[in-house]
């Protein structure tokens, strides 16, 4: 990269002045266009009588205004922030939304557009055609810098007599402070990163890198530019973007709508599931839970429950008396006949419609045998079955056979201790593992985001309860008796609980499957949760982000195995980002001798700055001396401090932390995928400790060094060395 040192104030100004002008024009023009959405809104919106095809249009051609409004809205923040001068003479602006004049001039080009490419990926080796690259640094409506690289000095006179301009626009933009929420870095892609951004969408992207790779950041820009290319594909059939936590949700929400799009949907893993009305994950679980409830063998434990409670094992004969006559069905036939219809239901409930089906027809055929039968007229079959299904002794007798079971009474009863969880998993899960199910469920304790996945592993399991009526059915309200059922579900059995809620008016539960779907901190997305996501990812394309090195997963190929079973036959690209934006070179050091800890094989990526900084240490403070490291920190950086605790901890340091909106308290796996400028590590032997497995605790540590961009001061009872000396792991 070359600059001009002695650029001259009056150059600078100069060159200021011209990109100026070109904001000044775009910016126009959006107002422009801002108004024209407005208005057609507002016409939108008017009444409008005819058909309902009429009123259907109607509401389409508003929410496409309405989308279109707000596009522009966040479209103003940063608009324009680069330029190409290439060699052919003409020059492209670049920004967040592409521009024309009425006359389809071109102002701003979108920087998704294939046009943009070069932006990101031209370098002095090869220019692609590019002169010089050109970042633009805007506050509001005002340009206040610009830099310049030089990528092809050999056709320097094709610059039109502009000037080239200043060094290090990346390096800056990367060390600015952080506020919080997530920025993008749009204006800052690097050529690794675009690379993976503009791959094709023909299968699974599988994105990986250490920390400060950007992996987040391409993952979303990514969603931004598959819209681009295919908006009509992705909005008809939706993206959804997968997090680890609210918290990390909440700290990437603000990106998509700054790159101009707002209609993708942000989840954490604990908000996928379609819970009960009333139902929120609010717990937490410890290593040892979460190891078992994740363990795609609970999917085994959960089917033998369904099949614990699918039915007795012997059957009664069923006696049908009407019109004065009686007839018998033989328990033994009724119990072949179940054996063949759940060799091929699809689901539990699913599979209780079509036994009924098969009782039934059992039971007229014993009616057309019995001594009387010829006197029943032809079409007596529609009303006889109609009758049968009101008919308390066959309901009773399907209820014996087959009963309806549905998700989250069997889960509640399952984490009330009313099934024998000891027998059901035998098998299944040793000893230990079936006492962390019981002490995570004991005494009423709040779901957690694995409990989630179970409840969606049962839910995809049962279906949807069929439509039964009784006869006495009128004026029953569905939502009034389920509410009083989520009321009750402390005190009633799991027997009850089923029988009040198995008059459930649904179909067939239907998952809503969408056309791409992103996943972040993939490594320790658990083997029950790669199953729920593959529920809502039937045909979809997929790009998936992490770092297996940085799981909290003791075993890191249950997880990729887990994941490989999810992708199936979709086409596979690998890319493995190498460059760290985010820590410092001083940073990067500490990480890299607890990453030889971890593994002596693997190699960090290569940090790209330096603060001069060193970390700090400070062994054997007391906790109460956490506010003045704290309050020293906010001093020292601008931005945001973060405290990563031991989870045990954490809410206790909450109470100490100077009451300041850039403080926050997190403990190692709420941190993932975040970054503050001061970040402070609090005990981290018991970070460690608090995993239960050396490597995967040492993991949760290598996650808490290298979240700070500025500076890291790491608070330990006892030395840190005896944590980084590299020695067999057990």
């Amino acid at each position: 990269m070359t600059a001009n040192p002695a650029t001259s104030t009056c150059e600078l100004a100069l060159e200021l002045a011209r990109e100026q002008a070109v904001l000044d024009r775009a910016l126009a023009r959006l107002e422009v266009l801002r108004g024209e959405a407005v208005l057609r809104e507002s016409e939108s919106m008017r009444p409008t009588g005819g058909s309902p095809q009429a009123v259907y249009e109607r509401d389409v051609a508003a929410q496409a205004a309405a989308n279109r409004r707000a596009d522009l809205d966040t479209a103003g923040e940063g608009l324009l922030f680069g330029r190409l001068d290439r060699d052919d003479g003409t020059v492209h602006h670049v920004g967040r939304m592409g521009l024309r004049t009425d006359g389809q001039e071109p102002i701003v080009l979108d920087w998704r557009a294939p046009a943009a490419a070069a932006f990101y990926r031209a370098t002095a080796a090869d220019p692609l055609g590019v002169v010089r690259r050109r970042a633009i640094s805007c506050r509001r409506d005002r340009v206040v810098g610009v830099d310049d690289e030089l990528l092809d000095a050999t056709a320097q006179d094709q610059l039109d007599g502009t000037v080239v301009v200043g060094d290090g626009a990346f390096l800056a933009a990367i060390s600015r402070e952080r506020t919080g929420r997530m920025r993008d870095i749009v204006a800052t892609i690097q050529r690794e990163q675009d690379e993976a951004v503009r791959a094709p969408d023909d299968g699974a992207l599988v994105v990986t890198g250490g920390p400060g790779t950007g992996k987040t950041a391409v993952a979303l820009h990514r969603v931004a530019y598959l819209m681009y290319a295919r908006r009509e594909w992705y909005s008809r059939r939706g993206v959804l973007v997968v997090g680890p936590s609210p918290v990390f949700v909440d700290y990437i929400g603000a990106v998509l709508p700054a790159l101009g799009e707002t209609s993708v949907r942000l989840a954490s893993l604990a908000d996928l599931p379609d819970l009960p009305r009333g139902v929120t994950v609010t717990g937490h679980d410890g290593p040892e839970a979460v190891a078992v409830k994740g363990s795609a063998r609970m999917a085994e434990l959960l089917r033998a429950i369904i099949r614990s409670l699918g039915g007795a094992r012997r059957l009664a004969d069923l006696e049908i008396d009407r019109w004065g006559a009686s007839v018998v069905v033989r328990g033994g036939d009724i119990a072949r006949r179940r054996s063949q219809v759940l060799r091929s239901a699809r689901s539990h409930n699913s599979g209780r419609a079509a036994f009924s089906a098969a009782l039934s027809e059992l039971a007229w055929r014993a009616w057309q045998r019995r001594p009387q039968a010829a006197r029943v007229e032809v079409d007596d079959h529609g009303d006889f079955l109609a009758w049968l299904a009101v008919d308390p002794a066959f309901r009773a007798a399907l209820d014996t056979a087959w009963p309806v079971l549905l998700p989250w009474p069997l889960l509640t009863s399952l984490r009330a201790g009313e099934l024998p969880l000891g027998e059901l998993a035998v098998g299944l899960l040793s000893d230990e593992e079936i006492s962390a199910l019981s002490v995570s469920w004991a005494d009423g304790a709040p779901l957690t985001a694995a409990d989630a996945a179970l409840y969606d592993e049962l839910a995809e399991l049962l279906g949807a309860a069929p439509v039964e009526l009784d006869a006495e059915d009128d004026g029953w309200d569905e939502l009034a008796e389920l509410d009083e059922l989520a009321r009750e579900s402390e005190v009633t059995t799991f027997a009850d609980r089923n029988r009040s809620a198995a008059r459930k008016l649904a179909e067939e539960r239907d998952y809503r499957t969408y056309a791409h779907v992103v996943v972040d901190e993939a490594q320790d997305v658990t083997p029950m949760q790669w199953r729920m996501l593959g529920r809502r990812a039937r045909g979809a394309t997929w790009t998936v982000v992490g770092d297996w090195v940085q799981s909290a997963w003791p075993d890191v190929r249950e997880i990729q195995d887990a994941l490989a079973l999810v992708l199936g036959r979709s086409r596979l690209r690998q890319v493995e980002l190498t460059t760290n934006y985010r820590t410092s070179t001083e940073v990067a050091a500490l990480a890299a001798r607890l990453l030889a800890r971890i593994d002596p094989d693997l190699r960090p990526p290569a940090a790209v700055r330096s603060t001069g900084i060193e970390p700090l240490l400070v062994v054997g403070a007391a906790l109460t001396e956490l506010r003045g490291v704290v309050e020293a920190l906010l001093d020292q950086v601008g931005g945001t401090v973060g405290v990563v605790a031991p989870h045990r901890l954490v809410d206790h340091v909450r109470d100490l932390l100077p009451r300041d909106p850039r403080v926050s308290a997190v403990d190692p796996w709420q941190v993932k995928g975040l970054e503050y400028d001061g970040c402070v590590v609090l005990d981290p032997h018991g970070i460690v400790e608090e995993a239960r497995h050396p490597v995967a605790g040492l993991r949760s540590l290598y996650v808490a060094l290298t979240r700070a961009t500025q500076r890291l001061v790491v608070v330990a009872n006892e030395p840190l060395e005896s944590l980084l000396r590299v020695e067999q792991l057990r």
